[in-house]
Parts: C-alpha cells; sequence; structure tokens
C-alpha cells in the first residue's frame, strides 16, 4: 500500500467523521443551545410544551409532602412581591411526559445533571435573563435576589435542606463551580464573587469537566477499541480481500467503508442510551449502576478465559456470524455495509460494558451537548485500532499473519479485557459521589 493510498484513505474516514459531526448540529440543534448563549426561546404554551415569559414553570414531585405547601406560601408571595407578572405553571416531574419535559428545559438552559434538587422553578425575569430557582429558597432571600438591579444573565439559586432552619444557599450563574454560602452571607457580598454567564459558545468549557472527563473518555475509549468482535472481522475482511485478489485500492476503500459504518452504528447507540437515561431523577445512582455492570461483564470475561467452554459467552451470536461471512463473500460496497452494521451491533454485547458505564457517567458529570461531544471522541478512539490496522496491513502475506495472530491469541486479550474493565470500574466508584 502506497503512502499516496493511505493518505486519502484517511481523509477519506476524518471528512466523513466531519460530515457526521455537521449532520448532528443540524438533526439536533436543541443540544446547542444554552451552553452559555441567548436564554432559549421555547415553543409558547398553546404549542403544548411551553416555556416563555408569560409562565413561571415549576416542577416538583407529587409524592413531595413540603413542596406544594412551599410553592404556595413562600414561592409564589415572592415572586408576585417582586414584581414577577408571569403565570405559575404547576408540574409533576413523576409522570413521563412532564419528567421528559423538565429533561428538555433543563438541557435547553444549559443545567448541568450534577446541579440537582426536589424542585425546580423556572422564572423569566422582566431584563430578559432567567433565574432557576432549586430547592426550598427561603421567601426573604429570593425577594431580596429579585430586587437586585443587576445579575447575572443567568443564574440559579439553591437551597437543599428541606427541613430544620437553612444553613446554606448555593448560587451558580452557569460559569465555573457553584458556591456556597452560610445563609445569613449578603447576597451583595456572594454575588459579586460570581463570574458573569458566558456567552454565545456551543459548549461551554465550563461545563466540560476536562480533569475527570476527558482522561476517563480516552482510556475507555481505547480499552474498547481492543474489542476481539471488530478487532477480528476486519483482519478476516482484509485477508479475504486479498484472497480474492482485490487490488489494494479496493481493499482500502472497503475496509474505511466498513470501520465508518461500525463508528456510525456504536455512536448511534451510545446516543440512544444517553437520551434514554437522562429521564432518570438519580444520575449517580444511574453512574452506579454502570460501574457495577462494567465489573460484572469484566467477570464473565474471566470466567471464558480460565473455562473457555462455559456456555454464557460474550460474542458475535452464531447467527450474525453466518450472515457476516455471506456478505463478506460478495465483497461489494452494500455488503461491506452490512457486515459494518453487523458487527457494530453485535461488539455492543461483546464490550459494552465499557460503553454504558462511561454514558452513565458523562450523563451524571456534565451537560448533554459535553456528553454528546465526548460520545464522539470515544468513538473516534473506538475505531482508531481499525484505522490503523486497515493502513498497516499492505499485503496479503501480512493480512493472513495479522489474522492467525488473532485466533492465536483471543482468550489472552479477553483476559486483559476482563481485568481492564473491572479496574475502571472501580475507578468508576471513585469518581462518583
Amino acid at each position: 500500500m502506497n503512502t499516496g493510498e493511505q493518505a486519502r484513505g484517511l481523509a477519506v474516514l476524518l471528512t466523513n467523521l466531519l460530515l457526521v459531526f455537521v449532520l448532528f448540529l443540524v438533526l439536533f440543534p436543541d443540544v446547542t443551545m444554552a451552553e452559555g448563549g441567548v436564554v432559549p426561546t421555547l415553543p409558547t404554551p398553546e404549542a403544548g410544551t411551553g416555556f416563555d415569559a408569560e409562565a413561571v414553570h415549576i416542577f416538583f414531585s407529587g409524592g413531595c409532602v413540603d413542596c406544594w405547601p412551599y410553592v404556595e406560601d413562600v414561592l409564589v408571595p415572592a415572586l408576585q412581591t417582586s414584581g414577577i407578572t408571569a403565570t405559575p405553571v404547576i408540574h409533576d416531574y413523576t409522570r413521563p411526559g412532564e419528567r421528559q419535559l423538565l429533561a428538555r428545559f433543563t438541557r435547553e438552559v444549559g443545567l448541568p445533571r450534577r446541579i440537582a434538587d426536589s424542585l425546580y422553578a423556572f422564572v423569566p425575569r422582566s431584563d430578559g435573563g432567567l433565574l432557576l430557582v432549586l430547592g426550598h429558597v427561603p421567601q426573604a432571600l429570593l425577594t431580596e435576589l429579585l430586587q437586585f438591579p443587576e445579575l447575572p444573565r443567568k443564574l440559579v439559586i439553591q437551597q437543599p435542606k428541606m427541613h430544620g432552619e437553612p444553613e446554606e444557599y448555593r448560587l451558580w450563574s452557569f460559569a465555573g463551580e457553584v458556591r456556597s454560602f452560610p445563609i445569613d452571607t449578603p447576597l451583595s457580598e456572594s454575588l459579586a464573587t460570581l463570574p458573569p454567564t458566558p456567552s454565545g459558545f456551543i459548549l461551554n468549557t465550563d461545563e466540560a469537566n476536562l480533569a475527570t472527563l476527558f482522561p476517563a473518555v480516552v482510556v475507555a475509549g481505547l480499552l474498547d477499541s481492543v474489542n476481539p468482535c471488530a478487532f477480528a472481522v476486519i483482519l478476516l475482511l482484509i485477508a479475504f480481500l486479498f484472497t480474492i485478489r482485490k487490488r489494494r485500492g479496493e481493499v482500502l476503500k472497503l475496509g474505511a467503508i466498513y470501520v465508518f459504518v461500525i463508528f456510525l452504528v456504536y455512536l448511534a447507540i451510545g446516543l440512544g442510551i444517553l437520551s434514554a437515561i437522562r429521564v432518570s431523577d438519580n444520575p449517580h445512582f444511574v453512574a452506579r449502576i454502570g460501574a457495577y455492570l462494567l465489573i460484572a461483564l469484566g467477570l464473565l470475561n474471566l470466567i471464558e478465559y480460565r473455562w473457555p467452554n462455559v456456555p454464557l459467552k460474550l460474542h458475535m451470536p452464531a447467527v450474525a456470524h453466518k450472515k457476516v461471512n455471506q456478505l463478506l463473500k460478495a465483497a461489494t460496497v452494500p455488503a461491506t455495509i452490512g457486515v459494518g452494521f453487523i458487527v457494530g451491533l453485535c461488539t455492543f454485547p461483546c464490550s459494552g460494558g465499557v460503553y454504558v458505564s462511561i454514558i452513565t457517567l458523562l450523563n451524571a458529570k456534565t451537560t448533554f451537548a459535553w456528553g454528546v461531544a465526548y460520545l464522539i471522541l470515544y468513538n473516534a478512539l473506538f475505531v482508531l485500532p481499525l484505522i490503523l490496522i486497515l493502513l498497516a496491513v499492505g499485503n496479503r502475506v501480512t493480512a493472513k499473519r495479522w489474522a492467525s495472530w488473532e485466533r492465536q491469541h483471543a482468550l489472552q486479550l479477553r483476559l486483559w479485557f476482563g481485568l481492564a474493565m473491572i479496574a475502571l470500574g472501580m475507578i468508576m466508584f471513585t469518581l462518583i459521589p
């Protein structure tokens, strides 16, 4: 394989990845909103799920015995005293439709999952800004805040204690860390410590949680990339193409299509899981479940290494193997797309524990938009070894040797893969409060 062919193949892959990202921004524009940009203009109530300047949307659980008295006796009177004329609209977020609406509101205003409470009030301010009241903020404190002449364009105030005398309150201006203050701290003093609300960026780096999530995503993506299913099939594909005497350029083209389809399928699975688990009220609990799952699947890999004949295996199903072999013999673009699709789907059971665990961590630690960005990075790393193999295997002898090596060391790969999964699961527990 000459250098020109390798460069062209790599350029095709990178161009396709860029097109996927642009397509995502077009299909899911709501993900890019309000990470620090203007307060979003959402559909009006007449459209069915409105959030506008004419309504204060208040969400709490119907089972919260203290929430309704707080809303009726404290929150609404404080808003009315401060000149907020918007009509209160009450939502019970234990209902499926209302839960989805709350998730949509928090996503579109840019509220990360790590900032959560039993009660949410989205209060449009007369100056065009937005105030989010979380928990049971005392009436005097709320009234004083709303009478302040200058507030950050978007501001969260939170008092998490439901019973007894409050001891602290928290402020966040959608930048930096959430700041806590003793309950008797004057607002003039606490507000002065807040940075301004960021403006105009699709992804606000303050919400990226780079120190924790970037290394976690990189390590998990590279670990997941050492995947026996996808690894074996690309070697089989390349060896087969050389056996039927396909030209190197054709081998490169079909291999690139195969890798790209796996990328798309795995990314789609990740986006679906991330969207689904965001309805949970307890993202840290979901993340802990993901860590347990990762450790359990790691143990299954160790069991298979120790007892290869155990009936429960994390392998591609036999029916999928049969279909892949049929498609490989066709050696056409549609058949290669089919192989990539099947392998992408079957790769998930093989090593999906790593993927699910990192998705639950993203759900608990950052915004939806950053979660999507991290998923794109994760999947680029996931297919990286496939790209390197595709570019490195330049002749049929090398291809067959690599395929033979993979078959001989499959059990050893599963051993190290299982140990790494267990270690990663234990590390995740240290990152989840």
